[in-house]
């Protein structure tokens, strides 16, 4: 896994405080009694929206009673926490969904990935990427495109240490995005990122026919630590959504339901990218 990413240390360590107050029982009031803070100030401690001082840190490390070993672990989050992302020069163009998405990403050890429309983000070469781009309402497209590349020179080396799962819907190879030669390229880059040992492309064919939660694009994010609850990303025509491990997309649908149906989908109805790319 590529260094984690410093937000998505605050929210892992925000999450460990709140673990770590409820096991020593006490309340935010109690806690912000205690401190002789504010108690928006423990909340949003609490919520990863604010970073916390090692002084503060040490404070409550001290009265909820951890112990040594935690008590280090915290620290280090903290410390790294305050480092600039990779990602700080394009800041200034990325909304902050997106700038929890980098965060998820880079901290990852499993990547998981279903596109419908197009071809997905950390496999397009520089030219599809340019022609998606150009068509878009967003100014910046240059910084985004330099930033697209970037995210995958991070992840396709072969020692970024994350598993890379991509689903992709033939109707997106079908697409014709820039030109018959930008199309040619580009499928014979899937082909090639797919002989990384850390990387698995499978194409879902049109005589697949219906097949498990094909109607939007989706990412799951798995990481290293058992704690830290998976992610589910997902993108819809009115916006994008990100959900906790448990969370509900609506009143029928969990991210391990996500998660299941990608299984499915990679081991019933995917065939391999060379066997499909190499037919269009």
């Amino acid at each position: 896994m590529p260094d984690a990413d410093p937000i998505y240390l605050r929210r892992r360590l925000s999450a460990q405080l709140q673990a770590a107050r409820k096991n020593a029982g006490y309340s935010q009031p109690e806690v912000a009694n205690e401190m002789v803070w504010s108690l928006s100030k423990v909340m949003r401690l609490e919520s990863g929206r604010t970073k916390i001082s090692i002084t503060d840190l040490r404070a409550l490390i001290g009265f909820y009673g951890i112990h040594d070993a935690t008590a280090a672990e915290l620290l280090a989050h903290a410390q790294e926490a305050r480092r600039q992302p990779w990602w700080q020069e394009y800041r200034g163009v990325l909304s902050e969904g997106f700038k929890s998405y980098l965060g998820y990403e880079a901290s990852a050890s499993i990547v998981r990935n279903f596109e419908i429309l197009f071809i997905p983000g950390l496999l397009q070469t520089e030219e599809y990427a340019r022609a998606i781009l150009t068509q878009s309402l967003v100014p910046e497209k240059e910084e985004l495109l330099e930033l697209r590349m970037r995210r995958q020179e991070r992840l396709l080396q072969t020692s970024s240490g994350t598993e890379l799962h991509f689903l992709i819907d033939e109707a997106a190879l079908r697409r014709v995005v820039g030109n018959a030669t930008v199309m040619r390229a580009q499928l014979e880059h899937l082909q090639e990122i797919a002989q990384l040992p850390h990387v698995r492309i499978g194409m879902i064919p049109y005589e697949a026919g219906l097949y498990p939660l094909l109607r939007s694009a989706y990412v799951i994010f798995e990481f290293p630590s058992s704690e830290q609850d998976r992610i589910v990303y997902l993108e819809n025509p009115d916006g994008s959504v990100i959900l906790h491990d448990k969370a509900t997309v609506d009143v029928q649908r969990t991210v391990e339901d996500y998660l299941e149906a990608f299984w499915e989908v990679e081991n019933e109805y995917a065939r391999p990218v060379n066997e499909v790319a190499g037919s269009t």
